[in-house]
């Protein structure tokens, strides 16, 4: 989930209730249904999408933006006298900020492409419970959870392709696969960029929380950006932990950005937030 200053709604919308859809006088939380499919999709990837505008303020203030720049803007000014040149200053000045800030462009634009292959849905598909959230007539935020089998809780980064084993559905486990216990994690989480600041975010976790614990999951993990402060805030508000934290590729993680998965006990969420967990 992206996380950028946001205008808060004339009122705030109450969290909401465990166990049932939930409704008040104007938002309403329900499950999710093939007519979602569009402005849900779109929701999620338009969050994605702005990772990048995110991405670029971090690369702006980082030295290595100013590495880069400087000595460029300094070649050009002991070059020519701003007296007598300053047209030509100015022209060359421009074409470097210019340039330079192409290239962080470039350098951002996987997080772009990201936001493409989230458009196919998939995670709305293979999602066991997927939830939206309807505040009016508008669908203001979208959270979906799947189950999913760790062969290791406690590896580095437990949300590697290679230690995550879909579940057998229907079937009893083996013996042989015993020590694989069950999972869930947070396939979606986003909320319309105006309605950030109300807890709209935090409500749609709780409500996923409870569902997760109902179905008596070991653990629910979460995987967020280093960038999204306000996403990181209400995760850490809820109760989750850091477990992993894996940089970027390429220069996107020389820059300091990460993403991290995040942890917590469903179970013991729902025994510490008895109000919340109630059916």
């Amino acid at each position: 989930m992206s996380s950028t200053t946001t205008t808060p709604a004339a009122s705030s919308p109450p969290s909401p209730s465990p166990g049932s859809d939930t409704q008040s006088k104007h938002l309403l939380i329900r499950r999710y249904v093939p007519t979602d499919h569009t402005a849900a999709v779109k929701l999620v990837a338009d969050g994605y999408a702005q990772r990048r505008s995110l991405a670029n303020s971090r690369i702006f203030r980082h030295p290595y933006f100013y590495t880069v720049l400087l000595p460029l803007l300094a070649v050009v000014f002991a070059q020519y006298d701003v007296k007598e040149s300053l047209g030509t200053v100015i022209l060359l000045t421009s074409g470097i900020i210019m340039a330079v800030m192409s290239l962080v462009g470039r350098i951002t634009d996987p997080l772009l492409d990201v936001a493409r292959d989230i458009t196919r849905g998939d995670f709305l598909e293979n999602a066991d419970y997927a939830f939206v959230a309807i505040y009016g007539e508008e669908l203001i935020g979208v959270c979906s959870m799947q189950h999913v089998e760790l062969a290791d809780h406690s590896a580095k980064d437990p949300l590697n392709a290679a230690n995550v084993v879909p579940p057998a559905t229907g079937q009893r486990k083996s013996k042989s696969s015993s020590q694989k216990k069950q999972h869930a994690i947070l396939s979606s989480w986003a909320v319309l960029r105006r309605y950030r600041n109300v807890g709209m975010g935090s409500d749609l976790l709780s409500y996923i929380l409870q569902v997760a614990a109902q179905d008596g999951a070991e653990s629910l993990l979460v995987q967020c950006c280093s960038l999204e402060s306000r996403a990181r805030k209400s995760l850490k508000g809820q109760g989750f932990s850091i477990v992993s934290e894996t940089p970027l590729p390429g220069n996107l993680g020389r820059v300091g950005i990460k993403t991290e998965t995040w942890s917590i006990s469903p179970i013991e969420w729902a025994s510490e937030h008895p109000d919340r967990a109630k059916n």
